[in-house]
């Protein structure tokens, strides 16, 4: 009879990560130095990558401005040493330098035998699920993107990334003026339908599926957008087992809807912007969290800023097998001054800090947590 172990195998999911190891001319290995053992103890591990690794391209025109859409292709060694198998690249930088970055950045991971999901050379590539199988054990994955600027969607002709276009409108909630309104975010039901199709198609394939979602509010403790648990849950009746979330580079509050987890957001994890460059000409010399918030940076924080809880970070955890997900699970994190991630042990005081943070905002969507020795186990 063959044990648990057999018959099951371990997938692991962390957030935003954009390695410039080679930029800052230090070894590739150092980014993930502090964990790359625990990532590489899972069968099948999934990132998401925010920048272009490409020297090609050209500065795209964007609405929102910014200059941190690209790192040099040799920066993918430290996804590879990491132990990194999936790669997903649906954002709302995949497009920042245009057709070639990448097209480039494609070629670039799947030369270093990266699974790459979520962008393409046309819209059929992008909606192309990645398949691996472990142990007998099949796993998909699919990736969207619905915080993405005009342009950046993978069309019959075209490379991008797989889009979710959302639609925003402002209510008002009293009769005074001046009150906040109630804000109201629609997804196009076109690209639900057809999210809810490409689940559809790779259910009979694979025993479990996991969905990459780029989408939400950055920066905003907590909050998310009306149209996130209408899509989670569309997503989840169409066949996903899973949803992990990224882009608001904060970790978020994890829901449980018909025994399936969706993390709306796992914070950054290895996401080095390139504070040592300065922005092109015309480019918003903002920096996000402090557009919405108020913060001082502090000493010795210069090449990782933001507030407090910009250094939480979780890698997921969920044990599988071949009738679906048996467990999840996560690490708590906590990301350094030079933007290194590392997994905390619950001795460190850190651990309960991060924990109580995701705890506070899992509760409010009626997700219960119970700690077990250096993970925290999410009740499904």
């Amino acid at each position: 009879m063959s044990s648990q172990a057999d018959s099951t195998v371990v997938i692991q999911a962390v957030g935003d990560c954009t390695p410039r190891r080679k930029e800052y001319g230090e070894p590739p290995e150092s980014l993930f130095a502090m964990v790359h053992q625990k990532i590489k103890e899972a069968d099948i591990s999934i990132c998401q990558l925010e920048a272009n690794l490409s020297t090609r391209g050209c500065f795209q025109y964007r609405q929102h401005p910014t200059w941190v859409g690209r790192a040099h292709p040799d920066n993918v060694k430290s996804l590879v040493l990491a132990g990194f198998n999936v790669v997903s690249h649906a954002s709302n930088h995949c497009f920042d330098f245009g057709p070639e970055a990448l097209l480039e950045t494609i070629d670039v991971l799947r030369r270093n035998d990266l699974q790459v999901i979520g962008v393409g050379k046309d819209i059929a590539e992008a909606r192309k699920a990645a398949i691996l199988e472990r142990k007998g054990i099949k796993v998909g994955f699919l990736d969207y993107c619905s915080v993405m600027d005009v342009e950046y969607e993978a069309r019959v002709d075209k490379p991008g990334c797989v889009p979710i276009w959302v639609s925003t409108y402002y209510e008002p909630q009293e009769y005074q003026a001046g009150t906040p309104p109630r804000v109201i975010t629609i997804a196009r039901e076109e690209d639900v339908r057809a999210m809810e199709e490409d689940i559809r198609k790779l259910r009979p394939q694979v025993d479990v599926i996991v969905v990459s979602m780029h989408w939400g509010i950055h920066a905003i403790p907590g909050v998310l957008a009306m149209y996130q648990p209408v899509v989670g849950h569309r997503a989840i009746d169409a066949g996903a087992d899973i949803i992990v979330g990224h882009h608001a580079h904060l970790v978020k509050g994890i829901e449980v809807y018909k025994g399936k987890a969706i993390f709306y957001s796992l914070g950054n994890f290895g996401e080095e912007v390139p504070w040592h460059l300065k922005p092109p000409p015309g480019v918003f010399n903002e920096k996000a969290s402090s557009t919405y918030r108020r913060w001082q940076p502090e000493p010795g924080w210069e090449r990782y800023q933001g507030p407090r809880d910009k250094r939480y970070t979780m890698m997921v955890r969920c044990l599988a097998g071949k009738k679906g997900i048996q467990e999840v699970s996560f690490f708590p994190g906590w990301v350094n001054q030079k933007a290194e991630p590392q997994l905390l042990p619950r001795s460190d005081p850190k651990f309960d800090e991060v924990v109580k943070y995701i705890e506070g905002w899992s509760r409010e969507l009626g997700t219960s947590l119970t700690v077990r020795g250096d993970e925290v186990v999410v009740r499904t």
